[in-house]
């Protein structure tokens, strides 16, 4: 008969810290990154707007034409990564509540 070790004389009925802390830090970097998605678009968007008003060349013209669309682009798919990712947080959250197995946890290619 072996002697248990210190890990499987550990019973732990609640999650366990370094899971929740992981999510939080998610959660973290999931807000960062939408915020960064949202700065992007704004700067596109009203350097797009900068160059309309201020610039009479059809050059300039046509540039701010493109950076308004695309910094409203941008920000739509900021959006949709945010939510994406904020789906498959909220699944995580759960199954480490539950203490599913990790394996449970969809990809955030299976999401859609």
């Amino acid at each position: 008969m072996t002697d248990p070790t210190d890990w499987e004389k550990l019973q732990i009925e609640e999650p366990i810290v370094r899971d929740v802390m992981a999510i939080e830090r998610t959660v973290l970097a999931n807000d960062r990154t939408f915020l960064a998605f949202w700065r992007t678009a704004l700067a596109m968007f009203v350097t797009g707007l900068a160059f309309k008003q201020f610039f009479a060349d059809t050059v300039f013209q046509v540039i701010g034409w493109i950076f308004m669309p695309t910094g409203i682009a941008v920000f739509i798919q900021g959006v949709r990564v945010y939510r994406r990712m904020n789906r498959l947080i909220v699944r995580a959250e759960q199954s480490v509540e539950d203490g599913s197995k990790v394996d449970e946890i969809p990809k955030p290619t299976e999401l859609g």
